[in-house]
């Protein structure tokens, strides 16, 4: 149980002092993502989250019904949005503290090519909190499941964001018969955590009891029309609790993607940042030098894997430069419609 909180930002050094009891720790403030990039959504006031109690103390709702289905999914409820027709189905998973609204400059682009579907995992936008641990193997299983019983036709073309990336690649390596592709949207990757520390000083993800969350906010570049509902839908309790959980299994889901199987034969593309979000420091050149690293190291998983540059995006790319998130789905989802057509007209002869 957490009994006294004393918090005090030191703005020099990025940390935070918490109390609990007596006992004093030092605690990295996580505006450094799983990406190891900034987010906007971790600016502002800073909160403590209870490993041990869940405990939380910010609440937030919101009255505007889900655009999608509510997709029972074990005990809890999943949020599924699919637009448009045909195949293969394009199915997209956003980063840690994302929604489904991540992808709104991306879908209604895609939905005039094939049927694409954004959700919320476990937790976040609409969808109700899931059983712990929030690990990459419980989130692929849990979306697996959701798209039978929601009856969204396979082979899928997999498109993953930061976080998200770990969880398509996962499912694909669970599920090779029911992938189509993948589009990874700087991704993360399964050494990062160890190349971040050891290579360049820096925590990116929590160890021990407690875990330091600031409030979260939405990426500066959300459309207008939906910041004030993106915004609410983040500032929830269970978002909150969410955040926490996938953090402190992250490298869990990092050890279970690293363990897995191969990926399925299949269209990849890797689609990495263009624009520098590290400070023009000694440490900042390391820092962007170990993720363009980790990025290409992702694009040679396979051979002749096309790796994208977006040249004027940040971390979010699906909302800088949809069209290149866009382009690259399409060119997947085109890929296997010609192997298809090709593997039709050989069983016609």
């Amino acid at each position: 149980m957490v009994k006294t909180l004393l918090m005090k930002k030191r703005i020099e050094s990025s940390s935070i002092i918490i109390q609990n009891s007596s006992k004093y720790n030092k605690v990295s403030v996580f505006r450094i993502m799983l990406t190891g990039l900034p987010r906007p959504a971790f600016v502002g006031l800073l909160m403590l989250v209870s490993s041990m109690t869940g405990s939380l103390r910010v609440m937030a709702s919101t009255d505007i019904p889900a655009p999608g289905l509510m997709v029972l999914v074990g005990e809890h409820r999943l949020h599924l949005y699919c637009s448009g027709q045909g195949e293969p189905a394009v199915v997209m998973d956003a980063g840690l503290g994302g929604t489904s609204l991540d992808w709104v400059r991306v879908q209604p682009e895609l939905a005039k090519y094939t049927r694409v579907c954004s959700y919320d995992r476990a937790g976040y936008g609409w969808s109700e909190p899931g059983p712990r641990p929030r690990s990459s193997g419980r989130i692929a299983e849990e979306l697996h499941t959701l798209l039978r019983i929601a009856a969204v036709p396979e082979p899928y073309v997999l498109v993953g964001h930061s976080f998200g990336g770990y969880n398509v690649r996962l499912f694909a390596s669970n599920y090779p018969e029911e992938t189509a592709g993948l589009v990874l949207v700087d991704a993360a990757h399964e050494n990062q955590v160890r190349r971040f520390r050891e290579e360049g000083g820096i925590h990116i993800v929590p160890r021990g009891e407690f875990v330091v969350l600031s409030s979260p906010d939405i990426p500066d570049n959300m459309p207008y029309a939906v910041r004030p509902l993106a915004r609410s839908l983040i500032n929830s309790s269970e978002a909150y609790r969410t955040i926490h959980d996938e953090l402190m299994s992250f490298r869990r889901s990092a050890a279970q993607v690293r363990n897995a199987g191969p990926l399925p034969d299949v269209p990849l593309v890797v689609i990495s940042r263009g624009q520098r979000v590290w400070p023009h420091t000694p440490k900042g050149d390391l820092l962007e030098q170990l993720w363009a690293e980790l990025q290409d190291d992702l694009a040679e998983r396979q051979v002749h894997v096309p790796h994208l540059f977006a040249q004027n995006s940040g971390h979010y790319v699906q909302l800088d430069e949809p069209g290149v998130v866009v382009n690259a789905v399409r060119s997947v989802v085109g890929s296997h419609r010609h192997e298809m057509r090709s593997t039709q007209l050989m069983r016609d002869r």
